[in-house]
């Protein structure tokens, strides 16, 4: 079974490298600016708000949603043979509402969150006239504020995941309207995360667990504009194959299945080599200057999240057994966020 998957993984990599030739027609290549660093930052605010007095009549409540957002790229030719480029990737946001208590008062709840992304990569390309340019590449990734605990206790900065991943990439179109480029490589991965050690979710002792993976990961990057600058869209396509993690061995071999609450999946340690799919979408159509709209749409598919590495005891006992069922997702995770607020870009 597992060669299987390793075989069918593979092949549908193949598939996709074979297929991304296709529409590299010849194109017009942009010039390449020696010296120069090319930056790209955008910082933006959304903002949604409403409130209304103790004694309104209508029954509405009150509410206050925000999103801030920070993409920046950092993008420098340092000679004909070497690129580096950097991208971060920021956005936090709330939504805040208001709800009556019994005495038919106003009063705001506890905000929840409704966007967090911690994403920074580092790209070093060595750029031959083939064309074909070896890479290596560093990335971290995190949460400002971790609430997947189900009694509503947080953690900042957790998880963590670092990626150190090496390989071959090809730009396939270059010009001034699109770039599309894509990557084979083979990714190490190291997971840090933090849990909670009570399940009855009174004590907030903690403890953190670590996890590495080795995988083969395809990263396709396809940028296009329109309207003369005026509407972007920006595509990721990332997809993961794990064929080792240290975490597989413990739900083998460490764990004992007598001592859980309820069954886990029998075959749960072959969730963490399945192959991972991420593809992030983001369209944008600048109105003004300062004045934009943003569609985000990104669909996730993951069916153990090896952030969560399991955690036992000597006699077996798994302690984070909350966590590792949370981090069980059979289907595709969505996400879609759209969003009109101010922009102002740094370049």
């Amino acid at each position: 079974m597992n060669s299987l998957k390793w075989w069918g993984g593979s092949a549908l990599i193949m598939i996709l490298m074979v297929s991304l030739v296709v529409p590299a027609l010849a194109q017009d290549e942009v010039d390449k600016k020696i010296g120069i660093w090319q930056n790209d930052v955008s910082v933006s605010l959304n903002m949604l708000q409403s409130s209304y007095s103790q004694n309104w009549n209508g029954g509405e409540k009150g509410s206050l949603n925000w999103t801030g957002n920070l993409d920046a790229k950092f993008e420098k030719q340092f000679t004909e043979l070497t690129n580096w480029r950097n991208i971060l990737k920021l956005a936090y946001g709330q939504s805040h509402k208001q709800d009556r208590d019994g005495n038919n008062q106003l009063f705001w709840e506890k905000p929840d969150k409704t966007d967090d992304i911690i994403d920074f990569e580092s790209l070093f390309r060595w750029t031959p006239a083939s064309g074909w340019d070896p890479y290596v590449a560093f990335t971290f990734k995190s949460l400002f504020e971790d609430l997947t605990d189900e009694y509503d206790r947080s953690i900042t900065f957790n998880p963590i995941s670092l990626k150190e991943s090496a390989g071959i990439s090809r730009p396939w179109i270059n010009t001034e309207d699109r770039q599309l480029m894509s990557r084979l490589g083979i990714a190490l991965i190291q997971n840090n995360r933090t849990f909670f050690l009570d399940p009855t979710g009174v004590g907030t002792e903690t403890s953190s667990e670590n996890s590495n993976e080795l995988a083969v990961e395809l990263i396709t990057e396809y940028k296009v504009g329109a309207l003369d600058g005026r509407v972007d869209w920006e595509s990721k396509l990332t997809l993961t194959l794990p064929f080792i993690y240290s975490g597989k061995s413990t739900f083998e071999d460490d764990m004992d299945r007598g001592l859980l609450v309820a069954p886990l999946p029998e075959d749960i340690a072959e969730y963490s080599t399945n192959l991972d799919m991420d593809w992030e979408n983001t369209f944008t159509a600048n109105i003004t200057s300062v004045i934009a709209v943003k569609l985000f749409v990104r669909w996730v598919y993951d069916k153990y999240d090896n952030t969560v590495a399991p955690a036992v005891d000597d006699t077996g006992k798994l302690l984070n057994e909350s966590d590792v069922r949370n981090a069980i997702r059979k289907a595709g995770q969505f996400k879609q966020t759209m969003a009109l607020g101010l922009t102002y870009k740094f370049m």
